[in-house]
């Protein structure tokens, strides 16, 4: 049975509290459907980084080496982190690329799912 959400999780203002759920399995070399197509360490990094990003409201700052998972997955890296402070307000129940959005709206047979713009801002990469 899923445990539940401590409070200090629940920070936005009227936010309902939700079930945690356990985190998928990783899988670095993306063969298996059902996994994170990622590598631990991959993802250890990426938390680092995200971690540790430029805040006025934090003292430090990362270098400006860009994860290598970011560019794997061909991930602006300043939309990331832009994204990553306020990731569920934007995306919701789901992350991932325009298009796995859209498969997941048909999966649920829902006509709408939260999130596409900030797909687009995250994993679309803009022309320079």
């Amino acid at each position: 049975m899923p445990r539940q959400m401590p409070q200090w999780l629940a920070c936005r203002p009227g936010a309902r509290r939700c079930r945690l759920q356990p985190l998928m399995p990783f899988d670095a070399t993306a063969e298996l459907p059902a996994a994170i197509p990622f590598g631990f360490e991959d993802y250890l990094e990426l938390v680092e980084i995200t971690g540790r990003c430029q805040r006025p409201d934090k003292r430090g700052a990362i270098g400006k080496q860009v994860p290598r998972l970011l560019v794997r997955l061909g991930i602006d890296p300043d939309a990331f982190i832009a994204a990553s402070t306020t990731l569920m307000q934007r995306f919701s129940s789901a992350v991932g690329t325009p298009e796995s959005l859209t498969a997941c709206c048909a999966e649920r047979q829902a006509r709408y799912l939260r999130g596409m713009r900030a797909a687009r801002e995250v994993f679309e990469r803009r022309a320079a």
